[in-house]
């Protein structure tokens, strides 16, 4: 599969071509639209010597769910980057589709369970079973194991079932944990909460009854089930997934300079200083490039020179979790004043007027959110460890951690 046709909201845009030694992107001279902010529409190809260009590995899968997908098409297909793109290439985060060259995309016509069927499951190896049916159909990053899937119902709030109400079809990424990171669901599940609590923006989540699960509605797809345009930090910063924790906390804030804009850029700057001062406050290790995006709508007209004219905005808050009581030594993800060790307060403070351009009664507003959801979400943690108690033991040190005040 040395050659893939790329399409952009299901329209052909390019071709990308691999020889021995690079891969190649060239537009198609009728290209509806630029792929990608760091890719405006021109004649000459975007050549990339280190395998595929970040934008194209964006969605490639990690981890557990790329071993699923090699298991189930390696022997057949092969198991090289251009072979991942092509079998997942009408499923992916985001605009982009890809097929084999010179051929249509294909249609999908797979089974759609409801949202409370999979919420109230008793089944231990209900994700076993939907990774055997949905892994060809998740073009998702990401380590832990996770799928793409459309569900039919949704809930009312975070809880079971209220109303049972059938509305049209909605699309989820449903998330299990390995032995490594037992009880991930509900870590995450509880700190997903604490960005909610904090103010932030973060896209509709449900806990399992079990506590296996973590469901998340897809945030890429508009109110009208159109794919927005997405990309994450290593595309815009023109890194691979290899590279995601190779830059700074300083550095992204350079990225949303760049790239989200200019008139959500205040809010945005605070937004990500309140996610930075939570993701220290839990004790995130993983906050990594790829776990931080801008949405848009379209890129259309977007060519070599000019700044696009969409609505360049912060993606929600995902892939949160607290790392330490798995890793007790664990430290930040990206470094911060060159080093990644877990800052005192007046590192943070000269960050959020020097990079993000604060004052002292902004700082002190986000603080005080972020504080007073910690306590807030305190019983909701107790409720937690009750309901599972094999994550009671996790529950307690993220307890203590949000006890724990700035320094």
């Amino acid at each position: 599969m040395a050659e893939v046709d790329v399409f952009v909201n299901r329209q052909l845009a390019g071709r990308l071509a691999r020889t021995q030694v690079r891969h190649g992107f060239t537009y198609g001279l009728d290209a509806p639209e630029a792929l990608s902010l760091t890719m405006p529409l021109r004649l000459e190809s975007y050549i990339y010597e280190q395998g595929l260009h970040p934008l194209f590995q964006m969605n490639l899968p990690e981890g557990y769910l790329r071993q699923a997908i090699e298991r189930a098409a390696a022997k057949h297909y092969g198991s090289d980057d251009m072979t991942f793109l092509t079998l997942l290439g009408n499923h992916q985060i985001g605009r982009l589709r890809y097929t084999l060259a010179n051929n249509p995309l294909p249609e999908t016509n797979l089974t759609t369970p409801a949202l409370d069927e999979i919420l109230n499951s008793d089944d231990a190896e209900l994700f076993d079973h939907l990774l055997n049916i949905y892994a060809l159909q998740s073009g998702v990053a990401g380590v832990q194991p996770k799928v793409l899937m459309d569900l039919r119902n949704e809930i009312d709030g975070i809880n079971p079932i209220i109303n049972k109400t059938t509305l049209p079809l909605k699309k989820y990424i449903v998330k299990s944990w390995g032995s490594e990171f037992p009880q991930l669901a509900c870590n995450e599940f509880f700190c997903l909460s604490l960005a909610q609590a904090s103010g932030l923006t973060t896209p509709n989540f449900h806990l399992s009854n079990n506590g296996k699960l973590l469901i998340c509605e897809r945030f890429d797809i508009d109110e009208h089930d159109q794919p927005l345009g997405f990309e994450d930090f290593c595309v815009l910063q023109g890194r691979t997934t290899q590279a995601k924790y190779d830059s700074s906390i300083e550095a992204c804030t350079n990225t949303i300079r760049q790239y989200v804009s200019q008139e959500l850029q205040q809010k945005t700057f605070e937004d990500f200083f309140k996610l930075t001062l939570l993701n220290i406050k839990i004790k995130n290790g993983d906050a990594h490039l790829k776990n931080f995006g801008v949405l848009y709508n379209n890129l259309e007209s977007y060519r070599a020179g000019q700044t696009p004219d969409s609505n360049r905005k912060f993606a929600p808050v995902f892939d949160l979790v607290s790392t330490t009581p798995y890793i007790p030594n664990d430290s930040m993800a990206l470094t911060l004043t060159g080093t990644k060790r877990w800052p005192k307060w007046k590192v943070l403070d000269k960050f959020a007027k020097t990079h993000c351009g604060l004052n002292n009664a902004r700082i002190e507003q986000i603080v005080n959110d972020v504080e007073k959801a910690c306590e807030s979400q305190k019983t909701l943690l107790t409720d937690l460890a009750k309901k599972h108690p094999d994550f009671s033991p996790i529950a307690e040190k993220i307890d203590t951690l949000l006890n724990k005040p700035f320094l």
